[in-house]
């Protein structure tokens, strides 16, 4: 990486100058020095062209996609075939099976979240917590909602997969999804979800718990919705976010070919620490990293996939790397593949 102040490719032939715009100013922490740590990458998944390159704050080494799409423009960074787009209901049932691990881990989840998954085993309330990772990685499943069900709202809730989970466990649900294709496939499930960004969004009543599952990446003003989400809260209510890690080890290993990277959906990539002061900043008490487990393989498997499309490297070895990190996931929070994070609205 070499010094530089902000800037960058303008993004490929069908971004004009207009469509884009440049990061001055550290989203996380305020710094105005950068050092350009990825340049001319291309968007594998989604095919649209261009370069694209990250900028990583020289104070807190937060990533940022520069330039960047304007609000105005980032709609047109999600294909049609996104993964938001799929139907709600077909996701929530294809995380389902019959094998033995399955009943284990339903007979789990009927305990813990009050469900009635089917098929289960009564045993796995009593054996998958001594399983940690998969412990770990069930309780990520369910975004560790609390005991007693209450309000929930997803925002970026996509297809409503996770809603109709909590709703499952007896949570009144409500999403925010700014895609109107996706918003429109969420309510074709019966669920309440408001079509409109964060900024717009005016809830009737306070909310238990707020979730964003990949959500905190994309948004431009990530510290901003912070302060709004928050006065959503009821009191004593939690903020529950996941999103990448780009100090974890698959960001280390792969590097342009972090899957994660996702260039130009994901903007702003801040490390786990990070993350915390800038919940801490927005007012929330309590913040915590939370043990991910299992759960690496999502990431790292594309990522060895891109370095071979890439650099013509083995196509091999991801599952292997993707069982070490989750080891470390599991032991140590700022280690695994993804953040995730729960914080308090103070009383």
């Amino acid at each position: 990486m070499h010094e530089s102040q902000a800037g960058g490719d303008e993004g490929g032939a069908e971004w004009s100058k207009a469509d884009l715009e440049q990061v001055t100013v550290c989203l996380a922490c305020g710094g105005t020095r950068f050092a350009v740590c990825h340049e001319g990458l291309e968007d594998l998944l989604g095919g649209l062209p261009g370069g694209w390159g990250y900028l990583a704050c020289a104070a807190c080494g937060s990533l940022h996609l520069n330039p960047r799409p304007t609000p105005a423009t980032i709609g047109r960074a999600y294909p049609d075939d996104y993964v938001t787009h799929v139907s709600g209901e077909n996701a929530n049932s294809r995380d389902n099976g019959s094998s033995r691990v399955w009943r284990l881990a339903n007979g789990y989840l009927n305990a813990r979240f009050g469900t009635a998954r089917y098929p289960a085993s009564w045993i796995g309330r009593w054996i998958v917590p001594l399983l940690w990772p998969l412990r770990q990685q069930l309780d990520y499943f369910f975004r560790h909602l609390p005991t007693k069900p209450g309000r929930v709202l997803d925002v970026g809730c996509g297809n409503g997969a996770f809603l109709l989970r909590a709703r499952s466990a007896g949570w009144v649900v409500q999403g925010i999804e700014p895609d109107p294709l996706a918003a429109t496939g969420a309510r074709q499930e019966g669920l309440e979800v408001a079509s409109c960004s964060i900024e717009e969004f005016a809830p009737e009543a306070l909310f238990d718990q707020i979730t964003l599952s990949h959500v905190f990446e994309h948004l431009h003003a990530p510290d901003e919705a912070l302060r709004r989400m928050r006065i959503w809260l009821r009191p004593g209510g939690t903020l529950w976010m996941s999103l990448p890690n780009p100090s974890g080890f698959g960001h280390l290993v792969f590097g342009r070919n972090w899957f994660s990277l996702d260039p130009p959906r994901h903007l702003f990539l801040p490390p786990p620490y990070q993350v915390v002061a800038m919940l801490q900043a927005a007012g929330y008490e309590d913040v915590r990293l939370i043990r991910r487990g299992r759960g690496a393989r999502s990431s790292i498997l594309p990522s060895v996939d891109y370095a071979r499309r890439r650099n013509g490297g083995p196509a091999g070895g991801g599952a292997l790397i993707a069982f070490v990190i989750d080891v470390l996931g599991s032991w140590f929070p700022a280690l695994s593949e993804e953040i995730v994070v729960i914080a308090r609205q103070g009383k």
